[in-house]
């Protein structure tokens, strides 16, 4: 098997601000695995604030070159375990191969992942959110005018203006709002915008405290009617039930966990924790969006933007119509690269 790694920088269409910091592009790591004249794809994003770099995925990733070569892809949990030497335990590489790995899997059985793993043919996709990036008020209405007919939006917060952001993005439309505080609200704050939060069709609030809080974020959910989601207190399979009593649900991107196959096993453990369950990925390409979707038919809510708030294209694959997933045809993760 060969293995190539892609360095891409994604230019935004928008600047984007999330509490850590303002964004105009974004670094990823692109991994090629071929084999049998067929092409599988995987890709992970530099994240200085969790220590993800590109210079360290790349590192690891060149490590397993030679240990790729002399492999035959059979399965992808085998081969991950034959790559652990190199990978040295950093999740984002693993993350980027084992996703490529996943995608030539499927390939080379012929068959799209959602259909391999058994997911119910049956089941309705559901939508997928459109993110409105934190930023001014004038910005913020800018960015939603650019797609004023979603269905839902998922809306960042986490600057003072948080409830005129939403009063005037209510004016405009009746679709449901998923807001992204990302531990940005204090309890107190929490507790105060709450009776107006109430009001303005709310689906969920994503990370409303601090992770380290976690007596606020126990009094916040026994005062709270709106569904709660954990994502930066959801960082690994053993923060999962620690989410319990706490969340109403958690947010389970394969970055967290070190691949699909990980995040398939974390699903099942948050379902049978009474957790529901979100997936998506943040500002990645087609391919990663593409992998997310394989997810579609298993879990609660799903966001698959990502390829929507970049200024370029680098592969095909799952797209959206306003909200509505539509499935790539293709085999394993469904992506397909155009530039190489």
């Amino acid at each position: 098997m060969r293995l190539k790694i892609i360095r891409r920088d994604l230019p935004l269409k928008h600047v984007m601000t999330v509490f850590r910091g303002t964004i105009s592009r974004i670094r990823t790591v692109v991994v090629e695995l071929e084999q049998d004249g067929l092409r599988g794809y995987g890709e992970t994003y530099e994240d200085p604030h969790w220590g993800v770099s590109i210079e360290d995925m790349t590192l690891a990733l060149e490590g397993c070159r030679e240990l790729a070569a002399g492999h035959a892809l059979a399965d992808p949990h085998a081969f991950i375990r034959h790559l652990e030497p190199s990978l040295k335990g950093n999740k984002a590489a693993t993350t980027a191969i084992e996703m490529a790995a996943c995608d030539l899997w499927g390939k080379l059985r012929n068959a799209p992942l959602w259909r391999i793993w058994s997911y119910d043919a049956h089941r309705p996709l559901p939508l997928s959110s459109y993110t409105l990036g934190l930023d001014s008020l004038f910005r913020i209405l800018e960015k939603y005018n650019e797609q004023p007919d979603w269905p839902i939006y998922r809306v960042k917060l986490g600057s003072r203006d948080d409830m005129e952001i939403l009063r005037e993005l209510r004016k405009r439309t009746a679709a449901p709002f998923r807001l992204d505080v990302n531990g940005c609200w204090t309890y107190q704050q929490a507790i105060d915008y709450l009776p107006e939060l109430n009001e303005l069709n709310i689906e969920l609030i994503e990370q409303p405290l601090h992770p380290d809080d976690l007596e606020g974020m126990k009094k916040f959910k026994a005062a709270c009617s709106i569904p709660l989601i954990a994502d930066e207190s959801c960082r690994c399979e053993e923060d999962i039930s620690k989410c319990v009593g706490l969340f109403d649900g958690v947010n389970l991107k394969p970055v967290k966990f070190g691949g699909l196959n990980p995040t398939r096993k974390a699903i099942d453990r948050a379902v049978s924790l009474g957790l529901k369950t979100m997936i998506g990925n943040t500002i990645e390409s087609t391919i990663a969006a593409s992998a997310m979707s394989q997810f579609a038919r298993k879990v609660d809510y799903i966001y698959i933007d990502g390829p929507l708030l970049i200024d370029r294209k680098i592969g095909s694959g799952v797209s959206l119509d306003h909200g509505r997933i539509l499935m790539s045809r293709e085999c394993g993760t469904g992506v397909v690269m155009q530039v190489r």
